[in-house]
């Protein structure tokens, strides 16, 4: 095995069959992403995705990938016929890609770049994310719009506070319970 597949399974994350791009960091038990999952990962549009995220089947990061829209053609002659850029210096991109803790990203998704998906946030299935979800938001559509929050503000701050994420997975199992309680109660517990 090697010294990065060993990394890997020392985190608890789940891949798929493919190595990721250099530009992507994981955090732990978050799962279900392959190399295709990341179109133009670079240096200059990294994504960075934070612990215990599902993100499901056919999700994209879109990440330097938008053309010049005010050049003469929307077509790449500079890196494909006239080879005047690379590929990197041709394609754009708004920034990082940043997906909090504990976020859920629905099947084939699409998250452009510059993007900031906030802690807790549910992203429906298809949708194409344009602009920042914020923490425990919901969002949904084409382009994604927030459709409503999870949790009251009290409920969402005091979860922001006890940031669970970030607990040793002894502690997670010890408190296994609490995670099967409403949030309200568990930020009784723990806020």
């Amino acid at each position: 095995m090697s010294k990065v597949s060993r990394w890997f399974r020392d985190k608890k994350i789940f891949l798929g069959r493919h190595r990721l791009p250099e530009h992507v960091r994981i955090g732990r038990y978050s799962h279900n992403l392959s190399s295709s999952s990341f179109l133009y990962c670079t240096e200059k549009s990294p994504v960075i995705i934070g612990a215990f995220c599902a993100i499901a089947p056919g999700v994209l990061f879109v990440c330097q990938a938008d053309h010049p829209t005010e050049t003469a053609s929307n077509f790449g002659l500079q890196n494909q016929v006239l080879m005047t850029k690379t590929i990197d210096q041709y394609l754009q991109t708004k920034g990082p890609i940043v997906v909090g803790n504990d976020v859920w990203i629905g099947a084939r998704a699409i998250i452009l770049s510059g993007v900031t998906i906030g802690n807790g946030a549910v992203v429906a299935a298809g949708s194409v994310v344009t602009k920042d979800v914020p923490p425990y938001a919901i969002a949904a559509g084409n382009p994604a719009r927030l459709i409503r929050y999870r949790f009251s503000d009290e409920t969402i701050d005091a979860m922001q506070r006890i940031r669970w994420w970030d607990w040793p997975l002894e502690k997670l199992k010890q408190e296994k319970a609490a995670f099967d309680l409403p949030a309200e109660r568990f930020v009784e517990r723990f806020g």
